[in-house]
């Protein structure tokens, strides 16, 4: 009998990875908090419910992919809630950014409803979401993973397994604090580079043509050099994961110098209103 599997949360990345579910010949059923952006996805390739609840009642497979804690305490806990009285919902994946503390607490929660809480954030950008190649961070037991890693590897290339609930969104806290203090570096030596006469794309060629010629750097000359952002990770996206890594690195009780200044940066260019923008925007901070 074919797997009913449940996806919630139609994003710029949600979209990208639940239409792999959809591809694979699963029977999946889709939830959005705005219906249009469901339909449209769904086409003629997957079900839509109207609630989370009505979701629940359908599908014992359900993956996650929200903007954060409140999204997901709404989904999960609300009055229509995915594992109310009704619910068919065994195993919820947690693919959303979230800290590590939060899941945690899920975990207990969701177990005392009869659920098990699994997390599998991911590292990767829309682009890797489309073609299917990200890097999946997964955490819980190891048993009930192997069950669904059919799925997951469904929307990407690779699984690293991180260890027990919470430790996968500790990894993803190291991942975009690292993202956002590289970019914010490329940024600020572009804008150095233009300051001494030269054109974004000459500096940019220059840098990448040498060991700093990375994926991650390559993936985002074309917008430095055109001034151009369209959004694969927008700047509010890192800004909330920067409040995360803040607070995972309290109770982690590690001191982040670098951290506190890439996330003053990133406020600033909110406050330039790049919110929407791509993080690679960072770069109009130092233009000023």
């Amino acid at each position: 009998m074919t797997e009913k599997i449940g996806f919630i949360g139609l994003g710029l990345m949600g979209s990208r990875m639940a239409a792999h579910l959809m591809s694979a010949d699963n029977e999946v059923v889709l939830y959005n908090r705005t219906r249009a952006r469901a339909e449209m996805v769904a086409g003629a390739s997957a079900s839509v419910a109207a609630t989370p609840r009505e979701l629940g009642g359908k599908a014992r497979l359900v993956f996650m992919m929200l903007t954060g804690p409140e999204a997901i305490d709404t989904v999960l806990w609300g009055e229509q809630g995915l594992v109310g009285a009704g619910s068919r919902c065994e195993i919820v994946i947690n693919m959303s950014t979230v800290p590590p503390a939060y899941n945690r607490v899920l975990a207990g929660r969701l177990l005392a409803k009869g659920v098990t809480l699994l997390e599998a954030p991911v590292s990767g950008s829309t682009d890797a979401a489309a073609a299917g190649s990200l890097v999946i961070l997964t955490g819980g037991d190891a048993v009930r993973l192997e069950t669904v890693s059919p799925y997951l590897l469904a929307m990407g290339k690779k699984m690293v397994h991180c260890g027990e609930v919470g430790q996968a969104t500790s990894m993803k806290m190291v991942i975009n604090l690292l993202l956002g203090i590289m970019l914010s570096g490329l940024g600020e030596a572009v804008t150095l580079g233009e300051k001494c006469g030269f054109t974004a794309a000459e500096v940019l060629d220059t840098v990448l043509a040498g060991p700093l010629g990375c994926g991650f750097f390559q993936a985002k000359a074309d917008m430095m050099k055109q001034g151009d952002y369209p959004a694969g990770f927008p700047v509010k996206h890192m800004v909330k994961d920067l409040g995360f890594i803040g607070k995972t690195a309290a109770e982690a009780q590690a001191t982040l110098p670098l951290g506190r200044t890439v996330r003053e940066l990133y406020e600033q260019a909110m406050a330039l209103g790049l919110e929407n923008d791509d993080f690679a925007a960072i770069k109009q901070v130092f233009e000023g």
